[in-house]
């Protein structure tokens, strides 16, 4: 009886609630134009080529059981962008992970779209072994697991490994905004040795209506998994779902790759949570909101514009690599810009060589009464040693 009492104050307020919830979806714009028409794997695995900035525009993405979507990296190793203007249902497998590094060539793991790849393998007394790349990398090192060993990349979680010199450090957003993947672990040593496990990738996938992930439906961004016997996996990546309405009992997973590294970020946003039944991969690393944009109006950017005398444009975005040769001054001038941050930006210079320590350089750029601000920072670069520039804000 007293149920029946108070159900027609209830239904009144649960039509309210699905009202609000309704006008909201229908104005939610993900961004996909349906350029790219119904994405529909079902007859087998599909690997997709990412345009030059990362976003997938289509009407509908389903994925069937027992197949799995992949995309192959561009040339400035973007995230994924995996827009649609309607459902996109999740009953296979979507995966931008991290790859252990093969045994031959020797080379690092390759990171998933936007993740980072693995540090290089040493090669006899000559050529140390390189550290992982990204902001998390791990530090090149010995093969096996003593003090000096190669160490594991960092991300949402530090990396491991058996000194705290060699573990990656933890870096990004809860938000994941902006997007960010995992980064790789370091190289160890041998004739060859092993390189480090590639980060995962980072996706988004957005949708004007819904995402469903079902019960045995995956979407992955594991780290590379190590070799040998150093500590040197990959870390996790990032997954961002966001659309009106998420559910569905599937799986999210954003692990490190093992012995080493350091786990990933996954990030909700949704209005409507009432069938979000999703198994997230840690949970410790997962949050759920309500920031119902794919990217700010305005973002703040940070750009390398010069490296060792070469100009490099605004917006490229191209990877900055420097080789000197023998005989060169190796005494240079690393120049960042920071352009609508309206604040003292900490930053950190990252110089990544192929064989040996990276060199990491923080500074500040002051982007308040200036836009956009620069900084000269002189570096000392070795010769004859691939060279790989990154900069990321603090």
């Amino acid at each position: 009886m007293n149920t029946l009492r108070h159900l027609p104050f209830v239904l009144p307020a649960l039509c309210l609630v699905c009202s609000l919830l309704s006008a909201r979806a229908q104005s939610f714009d993900a961004g996909s134009n349906g350029s790219l028409g119904a994405l529909n794997v079902s007859d087998a695995d599909l690997t997709v080529d990412l345009p030059p900035d990362g976003r997938l525009q289509y009407t509908t993405v389903t994925v069937a059981a027992g197949r799995t979507l992949r995309f192959k990296r561009n040339a400035l190793n973007t995230p994924v962008s995996l827009l649609a203007q309607g459902d996109v249902v999740v009953n296979g497998v979507i995966d931008v992970s991290g790859a252990q590094a093969p045994g031959s060539p020797p080379i690092g793991g390759a990171g998933g779209p936007g993740g980072f790849d693995g540090g290089k393998p040493g090669f006899g007394d000559g050529f140390p072994p390189g550290d992982g790349y990204g902001p998390g990398g791990g530090g090149g090192g010995s093969t096996g697991a003593g003090e000096a060993s190669a160490g594991g990349a960092g991300y949402g979680t530090p990396g491991g490994g058996s000194s705290s010199a060699f573990k990656g450090t933890s870096y990004g957003s809860p938000l994941l905004i902006p997007l960010m993947g995992g980064s790789g672990g370091g190289g160890d040593t041998g004739t060859p040795g092993a390189g480090g496990g590639g980060g995962g990738g980072a996706i988004l996938i957005a949708s004007n209506t819904r995402i469903v992930v079902a019960a045995g439906g995956r979407v992955d961004a594991m780290g590379g998994t190590w070799r040998a016997t150093s500590h040197n996996a990959g870390s996790g990546g990032a997954v961002r779902l966001l659309a009106p309405r998420v559910e569905g009992a599937g799986l999210v997973r954003v692990e490190g790759g093992g012995s080493g590294g350091g786990h990933g970020r996954i990030r909700v946003d949704c209005f409507d949570k009432t069938s979000l039944r999703l198994e997230f991969r840690p949970l410790a690393l997962t949050t759920v909101g309500a920031n119902m944009f794919v990217a700010p109006s305005v973002v703040p950017r940070l750009d390398i514009v010069e490296a060792a005398g070469r100009t490099i444009a605004v917006g490229t975005g191209e990877l900055v690599q420097v080789l000197l040769p023998f005989g060169s001054e190796t005494n240079r001038t690393i120049v960042l810009r920071a352009q609508d941050f309206n604040a003292d930006v900490p930053v950190r210079l990252t110089l990544t060589p192929d064989n040996g320590p990276r060199i990491v350089i923080d500074t500040n750029i002051v982007n308040t009464a200036v836009n956009p601000a620069t900084v000269a920072i002189r570096v000392g670069l070795p010769v004859n040693n691939l060279i790989t520039v990154h900069a990321w804000t603090r």
